[in-house]
């Protein structure tokens, strides 16, 4: 008797087994056929027949080209149960993004309204904290147009869910250029410096595969191709996942991260201290109150903005080209403010 089998055979009540067919579809990157589900929970064909039917009602459960079951992910609606602090805690990570990501978003406010009808429950003014976040998401006005935004982002997690790759056609800000590649998409990522979402991908449009970032803001067109799970196998996802725990954001290299050594001033010191603002952030105060920041970095271009940030507050010591780099800027901004001074 396979696992599948095991695991499934003592759904005899018709309620418990619509449910664990779900759940089986939910999780099959292959599908199953008829015959397979009968097979797995000891039921006649007739009897899986009448429960896809049963199913098929939701219009998330639909049948391929090779009869086979499959579930879409992006019709199926999922029953979570969730504690009080869970739903506080799904709540602020939705109001930073409400915060950070500036464009209105429905999937979102929509998600948070569930949230608020499940939060009411039990507390009437964090389910009216929670609403007050989907509503300014649902507010939020702009002169630019996001549906297509909206739509690469829906695009691209469908493609996710269903492992399909992605054709795509992307703008080059650097080169002012427009490419195309085929990706097979690994997760979408936030950025809050740029206050974007960037696309994090396997590149297969040659036979040197590789890493890719894309700014999804910059994608002008999405084709999604037929499902490949099998492209996963080859991907290097722990490389990749450990590459990201060295990134300052979203940036990260193939080469080893660069030692970061920054002197922040006595008066922003404590401010510095009480944030953790990378996994391999170490501090030491000196005798003058000042605070020594020490972290490794994939790519310290990245947290440059948050040090130019400090203002006069902070020194850059290592690396020796972020040092000189800063000077230099800092240099220019001088001589600016001295030559309007003049005017």
């Amino acid at each position: 008797m396979s696992n599948e089998t095991t695991r499934f055979t003592s759904a005899h009540n018709k309620a418990e087994r619509l449910l664990q067919i779900e759940r089986l579809l939910l999780h099959s990157e292959r599908g199953k056929t008829q015959s397979e589900l009968a097979k797995i929970f000891g039921v006649s064909k007739a009897t899986i027949h009448r429960d896809i039917q049963s199913l098929s009602t939701g219009g998330y459960i639909y049948e391929d080209d090779s009869r086979r079951l499959r579930m879409d992910p992006s019709q199926y609606l999922h029953n979570v149960r969730l504690s009080m602090y869970e739903l506080e805690a799904l709540h602020l990570s939705t109001r930073l993004f409400s915060r950070v990501m500036k464009f209105p978003f429905p999937h979102a406010s929509s998600a948070l309204r569930k949230l608020a009808d499940a939060q009411r429950r039990v507390s009437d003014s964090l389910a009216d904290q929670i609403l007050f976040t989907a509503e300014d998401i649902d507010n939020f006005s702009s002169p630019i147009d996001f549906s297509h935004y909206r739509k690469i982002i829906e695009q691209t997690g469908r493609a996710m869910s269903e492992s399909r790759p992605m054709k795509i056609r992307h703008f080059s800000a650097r080169k002012q250029t427009t490419q195309e590649f085929i990706l097979f998409p690994i997760s979408l990522e936030p950025h809050h410096e740029g206050r974007a979402v960037h696309l994090l991908s396997w590149d297969i449009s040659n036979q040197d595969e590789q890493f890719r970032t894309i700014k999804v803001e910059r994608i002008e067109n999405v084709e999604l191709m037929q499902p490949e799970p099998n492209i996963k196998n080859r991907i290097p996802l722990e490389s990749i996942r450990k590459r990201f725990r060295q990134a300052w954001g979203i940036w990260s290299s193939e080469s080893a991260p660069q030692h970061v050594q920054l002197l922040f001033s006595k008066s922003v010191a404590h401010r510095v201290a009480e944030t953790q603002w990378h996994p391999s952030m170490t501090i030491s105060t000196e005798a003058d109150g000042s605070l020594m920041f020490y972290a490794y970095i994939a790519e310290p271009r990245e947290m440059y903005p948050w040090i130019r940030g400090w203002g006069p507050d902070v020194q850059v010591l290592e690396p020796e080209w972020l040092r000189q780099k800063h000077m230099e800027d800092c240099s220019k901004m001088a001589q600016m403010y001295e030559k309007n001074k003049k005017l």
